[in-house]
């Protein structure tokens, strides 16, 4: 022959199975790694949309802008994507504790918000006195779209049944409007003003969160209706460097001298984005990117273990069958090195082979998965017009161009070579004259106590398996780095919703109010008591206002800053105890008997160039109220709101019993209940019009419409990890199988032995299938654990903090029963096929 390497190809063309086998495995591990590669790309790329989609498609917005300080930020070769916005003004919905925000956008700042411009009838305003709104806004504001979209029970609080008028495309909408700055020594400017309709925009309950709902306004509006003291821009953008965004941010704010308090950080899309930025929100898990890193590349690790040790196996198996042959070649002059080359070389060409056909693989199923689970899904859940379109979107994703190919070729290539190590260092090792000699076998007979053997075969089962420790513990370490994958994976796709956060901002599946001084105490206890009602939390809040001399009707030792008002609130204990967080014990104690208060400082802010004085209190102050003094134990961060926004002012929170005896009532101002797993939400909802009617004045708002809005932007992604994580189940029972298989494989000679001996075929099959079982079940418990840890860092990237959770038992489950199955399967497959032949041919079997 020309060269020594020439045998590497006869010796995979003679041993055709375990070529098969190695085959197999390297196509599965480059096919997993290419298909998370792809994914992960397509999956930031969708969880950017939704993020965007949620909150705006900007980063930052600079608000209460100047013409000139607007056009700055226009011309500003930095930034990208720049959008501007009036604010028109607000409008209190009746019958709930909604507002409806009004809005005239300039320079594209409509494209911004996607799914504020949704347009389910008509089309967008486009000159002055012009407005778009929603079927929600609508109905809120007593109108019926036509008489069939007529619907009071959507609505709540009390019955509007006789009240409402039917409205279409080009009527006339009057509203009246309240229009204030963000923090102002005036009152806010009220006016009337008359819309012609345009267009029906398509309700958006997320909005509901934050109580208000959204109006188009046709451009020029503004102009003609607002004082020019309000007629303000309120400026998106974006930075074309993200990794100087926040210090050209603190860059043009300085320029333009914009107030810190006027700067909105979209802190949704920039989390999402992993951009750091200086005000994050409490929510913010940002930090927990290096969590997430490290579980995709855990994950990814583990799937090429799994492979490596199916591919070690299988070497470690055939090079030991050949060692006589390799002797030989060493006999005849082959150095060390040259039968290390020949091991490595025939790795080497099925790597060459099996490679480009698992990249292809892992390519077309990364979108391949998605687009198939999308085909049964609405499109207007993701903004598209048709299926095609979401189609589009999905083949428009980023995978990360190259990058994930080669370093899927790259990693799975080395851990072939690494797996292919020990068997090509054992076969350049071998002595000529023991391989040529033949294995010696040394025979220990250990001293044993005697015992009855209930099950021959599962007793022999356990045998074999203490018989060669090494390839026991191969294959059950292959089988449980695929459970392990597959319960990591389930718990890795909840990291990807950006959505979580938005929805932790509410509390309850309902907020509940009343226009009409509060909710009585009785009420609240009525609604609490319930069946349907699982929990309840509650909110107190008296807003005191100064009068024209700057008195307020509640005796004061400090003296409030202009326009500042005074607040009281208190809310359920459970809550008290979570705003109290990080208090000592001894204030913790003060604070529930009342001797102890916690502090929101109002906004500062300047007007006309000039800082307005304002009140600030330090945590350790003391303030005494109605003649009680209460030492402050706590500064708080948020405030307490009734559903209709924070006025700017001092809020001091105290206990339940501190708070009606400050106050004088034990009025409700606004409460959330809760619903229980198993509560029918119309009947509740009908029940709660009853209750309603009972208490004038009373309105409930439901979150349940918004949550599930949330839900539905997150059901893209949801859905590609599914897809990702059955690809990489399918690959892991693949790789079970080819472990388990190879197992049998390699001892065709030792079945034969044991026919020969009077084993019968029943029997035999018995005893593999007892060993099938042991491997699937040792691997089951092993994964489990394994899979649990995997967890525990997985849910570290949610919390940005390392801490136990929740077992997923029903992940570790359904693994564990998938895992067994695959391996009785694979187990009976081929025993079948074997136990059909004969016993000599058994025995005399090269493979």
């Amino acid at each position: 022959m020309k060269s020594y390497l020439a045998l590497a190809w006869k010796e995979l063309k003679a041993q055709k199975v375990t070529s098969v086998l190695i085959l197999i495995a390297v196509i599965l591990s480059a096919a997993a790694t290419s298909a998370m590669g792809q994914s992960i790309g397509i999956l930031q790329t969708m969880r950017e949309d939704q993020a965007a989609g949620l909150n705006g498609d900007r980063y930052a917005t600079f608000h209460q802008l100047n013409e000139s300080q607007h056009q700055a930020l226009l011309s500003d070769s930095r930034l990208e994507d720049v959008g501007s916005w009036i604010f028109l003004g607000s409008v209190p919905l009746k019958n709930s504790s909604l507002t409806l925000s009004l809005r005239e956008y300039h320079d594209n700042g409509l494209q911004a918000y996607p799914s504020v411009g949704a347009l389910k009838e008509g089309r967008l305003p486009e000159k002055a006195g012009e407005i778009a709104l929603s079927g929600e806004a609508l109905r809120y504001l007593g109108f019926d779209i036509d008489s069939k979209a007529s619907d009071v029970s959507q609505i709540g609080g009390e019955e509007n049944n006789g009240t409402s008028q039917s409205i279409r495309l080009g009527n006339t909408v009057t509203l009246p409007v309240s229009v204030g700055l963000k923090a102002d020594t005036q009152p806010p400017y009220e006016y009337t003003a008359d819309f012609v309709l345009t267009g029906i925009l398509e309700d958006h309950y997320i909005g509901y969160i934050s109580g208000t709902l959204d109006g188009v306004i046709g451009e020029g509006s503004a102009e003609k209706l607002l004082p020019e003291r309000y007629f303000l821009y309120s400026t998106d953008f974006k930075t074309k460097s993200r990794e100087q965004f926040q210090s050209i941010v603190r860059e043009l704010a300085e320029k333009l001298q914009v107030p810190e308090d006027d700067i909105q950080y979209n802190w949704v899309l920039l989390d999402a984005l992993g951009i750091s930025y200086d005000k994050k929100s409490d929510s913010d898990t940002g930090n927990g990117f290096p969590f997430m890193a490290a579980a995709c590349v855990l994950v990814g690790v583990l799937i090429l273990l799994a492979a490596g040790l199916v591919i070690y196996n299988i070497l470690r198996v055939a090079v030991t069958k050949r060692i006589r042959e390799y002797g030989t070649l060493r006999a005849i002059g082959s150095e060390q090195k040259q039968l290390y080359l020949l091991v490595t070389v025939q790795l080497l060409i099925l790597c060459g082979i099996g490679l480009p056909l698992g990249l292809a693989l892992g390519s077309l199923s990364a979108k391949g998965i998605l687009t198939a689970a999308l085909g049964m899904l609405n499109p207007d859940l993701f903004l598209a017009e048709n299926t095609q379109e979401l189609n589009n979107m999905v083949a428009g994703s980023r995978t990360g161009g190259p990058l994930p190919m080669l370093l899927s070729v790259f990693v799975t290539l080395l851990f072939a070579v690494l797996a292919a190590f020990p068997s090509a260092r054992y076969a350049s090792r071998v002595s000529p004259t023991a391989a040529m000699s033949g294995q010696t076998v040394k025979i220990r007979r250990r001293r044993r106590k005697q015992k009855k053997i209930r099950n021959f075969e599962a007793f022999y089962a356990r045998l074999n398996l203490r018989r060669n420790p090494g390839r026991t513990v191969i294959t059950i370490l292959s089988i449980v780095m695929s459970i392990t994958v597959f319960v990591a994976l389930q718990s890795f796709s909840g990291l990807l919703d950006a959505s979580q956060d938005v929805q932790d901002m509410h509390m309850g599946d309902y907020s509940i109010s009343n226009e009409n001084g509060g909710i009585s105490p009785e009420a609240v206890e009525q609604l609490k008591s319930q069946e349907m009602v699982s929990g309840l939390s509650a909110t107190k809040l008296t807003v005191y206002s100064q009068d024209e001399k700057g008195v307020f009707p509640v005796n004061l030792d400090f003296t409030p800053g202009p326009s500042e008002t005074f607040q009281l609130g208190t809310v359920d204990p459970d809550r008290l105890e979570a705003l109290a967080s990080g208090l000592s014990e001894t204030d913790l104690e003060e604070l529930r008997n009342g001797k102890a208060c916690l502090v929101k400082n109002p906004i500062a802010f300047a007007a006309e160039g000039h800082e307005v004085e304002h009140t600030e209190f330090q945590k350790g102050d003391r303030i005494t109220v109605n003649g009680t003094s209460l030492r402050i134990a706590g500064i708080l961060d948020n405030a307490l709101t009734d559903g209709n926004g924070f006025t700017n002012g001092i809020q001091v929170v105290t206990a339940d019993s501190m708070y009606e005896r400050l106050v004088g009532n034990g009025q409700f101002s606004i409460v959330y209940p809760t619903l229980a797993e198993d509560a029918d939400a119309k009947a509740f909802e009908k029940w709660m019009d009853g209750w309603c009617a009972e208490n004038p004045g009373t309105h409930w708002l439901s979150y349940r419409e918004a949550d599930a809005q949330l839900a539905e932007s997150f059901e893209q992604i949801r859905l590609l990890c599914w897809g990702l994580i059955l690809f990489i189940g399918l690959i892991g029972i693949l790789n079970i199988i080819n472990t388990v298989y190879t197992n049998i494989h390699t001892r065709i000679h030792e079945i034969g032995m044991q026919r020969a001996v009077g084993m019968s075929s029943r029997s035999l099959y018995q005893t593999f299938l007892w060993e099938g079982a042991y491997y699937g079940l040792i691997a089951s418990v092993i994964g489990g654990v394994c899979g649990y840890i995997c967890t525990i860092f997985v849910r570290a990237a949610a919390t940005d903090t390392l801490q136990f959770t929740a077992v997923p038992a029903a992940a570790i489950l359904e693994a564990a029963a998938v895992s067994v199955a695959a391996c009785l399967a694979a187990t009976a497959v081929p025993l079948y096929g074997i136990g059909k032949m004969s016993i000599v041919d058994s025995i005399e079997t090269v493979e």
